[in-house]
């Protein structure tokens, strides 16, 4: 149990700040500012100042400056105003000195609440469809608010219910000297001698402040860290115990199963599933692979907003958009040209290798090779029971099987695509354990019991593989050995690094003991913004002193945060977005500055798995937003790695259960039934750019081949800080643009010279009205069920628009457009020769 005081940052000086969450328990604390808590849905337990109350859906209590106070719920949604009293600067009442008794649980007077439920909601309303002037409304709806508790709320009870602020500057200082040496051999003696007061004063002191025993206290601290600890299976009981102050397993063990009513194994178990498919830097922060998608209060919000309102939420009213002028003047096309290699189109990605045995999936990749044209493919379940590799007889003689394999293989290479042949995962009859699988399809991730009869399976397959399609054919393949061995033991990786060490080393050193010419790299290291590579570079050292440094680099990006939120109520287990704009830049940056300072910067580096989030179900992966990232991204990073492998080619893949729902936000290039989305137009764009790059800047990325120019566009809007935290408070199937409030236009013009002669300009255009299959959909309603016509039909309009025009010009060549939010254009200049007939 934690009790502390609590600084609330309140944003552009503004006195409010308001959050939404679906609580769990919240532990004890404090803070100068009011705050007004309202329950939306489901039931919570408060307590303040060790008086108990619970709030139904509907209720509210207000608390005030100073008040100790604690939440548990097991599933309530609410909204939380806090309001920062010394910001109200204009008013002459002095609030610091008032106390608000404002709390539906102590009346049975409901229309004594309803003018503050009416402000809350219009706060509410007010800010999911947030304008530009957003902060002049919420400071008229908090001095509103603030009127309303002074002239019905306030009341006298004050002096027997808030903790004076000396005494609150004591209970400070026990409590940060007891939470800084919780893990120690801590005695009430001690923090007594620290505060210059007898024993027996402490202790009643402790008890009437608190509401229990300074030993109780200090137990239920042990206890809140040491139940986090459980969850990282890398620590035993043993360690935990001495690790969070415990005198000895017993006293561990005992105070945690009069706290929790069952041994701390037996929990450990049961709430594994808690960080199930966590990835952690270096086994200390997680996030939910599994994660649904951003926490959604739409249906609440909307109700909330009838019920006090007396109006549903509408959708937000038709935006004017304030024009953003990027005017560049005459590019120089005689200046010299850096040569392009298209690094982009080294790697694509499906799930599994069982998946290309698919229809859908081999027609998605056809298509894919047809239009864009990638050179490798990454997968994982190369040795997964479902394609039937390996078993063993009843003597526990091996028995190979790679016939499925092949099928996989000889698709992929009738259509041009060379597999990364990732030795992954572990067949059931070499696992160390049966119970270490993971997803919807069960994959094993545990380390092989019998190294040697891993090492034969490694030799045999690869050694099959050379026989089949030939040795100088496999020598222009890609190998390695697992995927993401950074992550937690309880998805990809192991309790210790060393193991993943082994078992990388005993597989490099058995390919190359087949033939020293076949590429062996990895480790597919799992990187977020805003996270060292640590663990990737302890296992380069590793490998450099074991003479087994792989002969490229692969590596993974997210743009997602593990950064901890700091405010109080961050208790769900929710998935946070990167919140700047430039992340996947600085992920590059850092990477190859430490590459250079380990001189290793010779090192190719495969990016062979990317995205804006790890969430099979967010929904702005269907939409323009995603087209427009995939373009800003690419070309502002343009070969500075040796891939830029997007992950995924398509929605059918089986690490969830596969949704109803056409359009459920996964990561896909294609939905399941391969319609294209915006971000598979993305890369038909960039496919179509030249060899030679002429310019770029902020939105552009101009290229050339021969003497025909193409000009590739984007107006990127990042998400605001709300759903980055992975809250959403008006995002729905039907609504995915609401969490970007200032959307704006992009006017360009650009003036190319000295260019001379007569021209075809050909724009393509992705956005919300051409080529976004997502808003194409809406259109037509969202069926629940689409016709095998439907589907033939959305696919047949989410193209994207085309425009022509001819032009002459003798010397300067103006291109000005104006781009909707979101939008993706690509330009191409094509000289017009005499004698050639255009079609326009």
């Amino acid at each position: 149990m934690e009790f502390r005081h609590e600084i609330i940052n309140f944003p552009k000086k503004l006195p409010i700040k308001f959050f939404l969450h679906r609580i769990g328990n919240v532990s004890r604390h404090w803070h100068q500012s009011l705050e007004l808590i309202v329950t939306m849905k489901g039931q919570v337990d408060i307590n303040v100042n060790n008086v108990s109350y619970q709030l139904g859906a509907g209720d509210l209590i207000l608390i005030n400056s100073n008040e100790v106070h604690e939440l548990h719920s097991e599933d309530a949604t609410m909204v939380a105003l806090q309001i920062k009293l010394e910001l109200l600067k204009e008013v002459v009442v002095d609030l610091k000195k008032m106390y608000f008794d404002c709390n539906t649980a102590k009346t049975n007077q409901p229309e004594m609440f309803r003018n503050i439920k009416r402000i809350v909601a219009q706060i509410l309303q007010h800010n999911i469809n947030a304008s530009e002037f957003i902060d002049l409304k919420n400071a008229s709806l908090v001095y509103e608010l603030i009127y309303e508790l002074c002239t019905h709320f306030s009341s006298e009870e004050q002096g027997g219910n808030r903790q004076p602020k000396e005494a609150l500057d004591r209970l400070r200082r026990i409590l940060d000297y007891v939470n800084s040496h919780y893990n120690e051999p801590l005695s009430l003696q001690e923090v007594a001698k620290q505060e210059f007061l007898s024993v027996p004063y402490l202790s009643k002191y402790f008890k009437k402040k608190l509401g229990l025993s300074f030993s109780e206290y200090l137990k239920d601290l042990r206890l809140h860290y040491a139940v986090n600890d459980l969850l990282n299976e890398s620590l035993t009981i043993d360690k935990i115990a001495a690790k969070n102050g415990f005198p000895n397993v017993r006293s561990f063990v005992t105070a945690f199963s009069e706290k929790y009513g069952e041994l701390p194994s037996i929990w450990r178990k049961k709430h594994a599933e808690e960080v199930s498919g966590s990835i952690e830097t270096t086994k200390e922060k997680s996030v939910n692979y599994y994660q649904d998608e951003p926490h959604s209060y739409h249906e609440e919000i909307s109700l909330f907003i009838e019920n006090n309102l007396g109006e549903p939420l509408t959708a937000a009213p038709p935006q004017t958009y304030l024009q953003q002028f990027s005017t560049i003047c005459q590019v120089d096309v005689n200046e010299p040209t850096v040569q392009l290699k298209h690094h982009f189109k080294n790697f694509i990605g499906v799930s599994r290798v069982k998946e290309v045995l698919y229809a859908d999936v081999q027609e998605a990749l056809r298509t894919a090779q047809q239009e864009i044209g990638f050179n490798y493919i990454k997968m994982h379940g190369l040795l997964d029971d479902d394609l039937m590799v390996y078993g063993e007889d009843s003597e526990g003689k091996a028995i190979y099987n790679f016939r499925l394999i092949d099928k996989a293989f000889d698709f992929l290479l009738s259509v041009g695509l060379k597999p990364l042949v990732q030795f992954s995962f572990m067949p059931g009859k070499l696992a160390s354990d049966l119970s270490k699988t993971v997803f919807y399809s069960n994959m094993n991730t545990s380390p092989p019991r019998d190294t040697g009869k891993w090492n034969r399976l490694v030799e045999a397959l690869t050694r099959h593989l050379i026989g089949r399609y030939g040795i100088s054919e496999v020598r222009s393949w890609m190998f390695c050995v697992w995927n993401e061995p950074s992550s937690s033991n309880l998805l990809f990786g192991f309790k210790q690094d060393e193991t993943f060490f082994s078992l990388y080393r005993n597989t490099y050193d058995t390919v190359k003991s087949i033939d020293p010419l076949l590429a062996f790299g990895g480790p597919a290291a799992f990187s977020t913004y805003n996270k060292s590579e640590d663990w990737l570079f302890s296992f380069l050292a590793f490998s450099r002193d074991h003479a087994c440094l792989p002969d490229f680099i692969t590596v993974h990006y997210y743009d997602i945060d593990l950064v901890p939120q700091n405010n109080h109520l961050s208790m769900d287990k929710q998935l946070n977005l990167s919140p700047v704009t430039d992340s996947f830049r600085q992920f590059i940056d850092r990477l190859q500055e430490r590459l250079l300072e380990e001189s290793l910067s010779d090192l190719p580096v495969y990016m062979t798995e990317w995205n804006s989030t790890v969430s099979h179900k967010d929904l702005m992966s269907d939409t323009c937003f995603k087209s427009s990232y995939v373009i800003k991204n690419i070309t502002e990073n343009y070969d500075r790695l040796d891939s830029f492998g997007y992950w995924l080619l398509t929605d059918m893949h089986e690490e969830n259960r596969l949704p109803q729902q056409l359009f459920h936000g996964g990561l896909g290039l294609f939905t399941y039934n391969n319609i294209k989305k915006p971000a598979y137009h993305a890369f038909c764009f960039l496919n179509r750019l030249g060899d030679e790059l002429v310019d770029r800047g902020e939105g552009y990325f101009i290229t050339r081949k021969g003497m025909n120019y193409q000009i590739l566009l984007h107006n990127y809007h990042h998400y605001d800080d709300i759903y980055a935290n992975g809250i959403s408070i008006s995002i729905s199937h039907k609504e995915r643009y609401s969490h970007f409030p200032n959307k704006t236009k992009r006017e360009l013009r650009l003036e190319l010279a000295p260019l001379a002669g007569h021209y075809e300009i050909k724009h393509s255009i992705v956005n919300r009205s051409y080529g976004s299959a997502y808003d194409n959909a809406l259109n037509l309603g969202q069926a629940a069920d689409w016709s095998a016509s439907d589907i033939d039909y959305l696919r047949q309009i989410s193209i994207p628009r085309i425009e022509k025009e001819l032009r002459f010009t003798s010397d300067i060549l103006t291109i000005h457009t104006v781009l909707e939010p979101f939008e993706i254009r690509l330009i191409e200049i094509s000289e017009i020769h005499e004698g050639e007939t255009i079609h326009v």
